[in-house]
């Protein structure tokens, strides 16, 4: 009996090495999901890092701004000859004697703070009529004494060779061959705060300086000789861009706290004045919106030429308000309103939250839309919705109505106050400290 044989086994088809379709898809759906967690954390890493670099670089640029005004201001100079009368004007019988006396020099070291107003861009109105916008900046001019200049070669020379053509020392005229008259220990000092023309709610601080002092047709200490952009370009350099406000307040000896509203009447010689506008000789009249007003302690025009009467502040009180740069721009506006914001309106839609948010420098959160101030705080902010609530119309404005991308800036504030190493106030005890 034969036995059969089993048939052969069927040949096994070798596997091809690689992946199935099932195991891609998983596989790609692991790596999505990691790659997406790798993103949101590099993200957050660089949040934290524009953050922490925004930051850091605006407490820079307060400590490049404030030290500076600070140090220009620890420097005053009132005057050393201000106890002796100054000659009066000539009278009839002098002009008939045919000997008439000239009239003294208007005086050179003179304190003012106010506002300067530039020429702005012509507007058309609904009816057709157009009027021409004026431009505030506001300024702080006075008179240093400059100890160092002995450390400074340009200033070191002057006047060690009387030469024909010598000028005076301005930022425009530094050259290293150039001749300059003898300074004499003085130099005149402005900061200018001037709004730029194609963002007007940004402004750009200028500082200036020129000396010898007392020279009226082009003193910095009269605001006439800083009446338009050019001539502030002359004889001034940019210290600081992107400013949102830049203020100062003025007060008196006699005053004893910063409120305005405590300053009462204008007729008192120990009124206890404070407020943003100041001039030392007491002769002019600072405010533009109503020339009919007298400011308070000036007494005429005739006390421009009198140095016995003038009256420099004994405390300065300096704030800036510095606009938050975006991640790759100089403060150029990257905040914009998404809907229209009328007047009432408690809550603004924004285009990026990011800038609303970070530590801060201090308790107020500004935010400048137009010509309006408001205030939020970063509780009040929705990053899902770029909502933000706001409180409208502070810091003196009022609300207004703003259209759908309308630019928004984000500002920081910082203050300081000083009480001035010399002021001069005749009526104080002591008169001069």
């Amino acid at each position: 009996m034969t036995r059969a044989c089993p048939a052969p086994p069927a040949p096994r088809v070798a596997r091809a090495a690689g992946f199935t379709m099932l195991e891609l898809l998983i596989a790609m759906a692991i790596f999505a999901v990691l790659g997406t967690m790798v993103v949101y954390f590099m993200r957050n890493s660089l949040d934290i890092f524009y953050s922490g670099t925004r930051e850091s670089a605006q407490l820079d640029r307060f400590d490049t701004v404030i030290p500076q005004v600070v140090e220009d201001l620890r420097a005053v100079y009132v005057g050393d000859d201000w106890r002796r009368p100054y000659r009066p004007p000539p009278d009839l019988a002098e002009e008939l004697r045919g000997t008439p006396q000239p009239k003294p020099p208007p005086v050179a070291v003179r304190f003012r703070a106010g506002t300067i107003f530039l020429p702005g861009a012509r507007r058309v109105a609904p009816d057709g009529s157009s009027h021409l916008e004026e431009v505030a900046c506001p300024f702080l001019a006075f008179v240093v004494a400059d100890a160092a200049e002995w450390s400074h070669k340009l200033k070191r020379r002057a006047g060690e060779t009387p030469a024909e053509g010598a000028k005076p020392l301005t930022p425009a005229a530094e050259a290293p061959d150039a001749r300059y008259l003898a300074t004499g220990g003085l130099m005149e000092v402005v900061w200018i705060a001037v709004p730029r023309e194609d963002q007007p709610a940004l402004l750009d601080l200028y500082r200036g300086w020129r000396a010898p002092v007392g020279d009226p047709a082009h003193t910095l200490l009269d605001p006439r000789n800083l009446d338009t952009r050019e001539k502030i370009a002359a004889a001034c350099r940019v210290r600081e861009k992107g400013l949102l406000h830049f203020g100062i307040t003025l007060r008196r000896v006699f005053a004893r706290t910063w409120d305005p509203g405590a300053t009462l009447g204008d007729g008192s010689e120990t009124l206890p004045y404070v407020g943003p506008a100041w001039d030392s000789t007491r002769a002019f009249n600072l405010t533009k919106e109503d020339p009919n007003w007298r400011p308070p302690l000036t007494v005429g025009p005739d006390s421009l030429v009198d140095p016995s009467d003038d009256i420099f502040p004994a405390f300065v009180r300096l704030e800036v308000v510095l606009a938050r740069r975006g991640r790759f721009s100089d403060a150029r506006g990257d905040l914009a309103v998404l809907e229209p914001v009328s007047e009432s309106d408690l809550k603004l839609r924004v285009t990026d939250t990011d800038l609303l948010l970070g530590t801060g420098l201090g308790a107020r959160r500004h935010l400048k839309v137009g010509t309006e101030w408001m205030e939020y705080d970063t509780a009040g902010v929705d990053p899902l919705t770029g909502a933000v609530s706001v409180r409208r119309g502070v810091r003196g404005t009022r609300a207004q109505v703003h259209p759908a991308g309308a630019r928004a800036y984000v500002g920081d504030a910082a203050r300081t106050e000083l009480r001035l190493p010399v002021f001069r106030d005749r009526y104080a005890s002591g008169g001069v400290r």
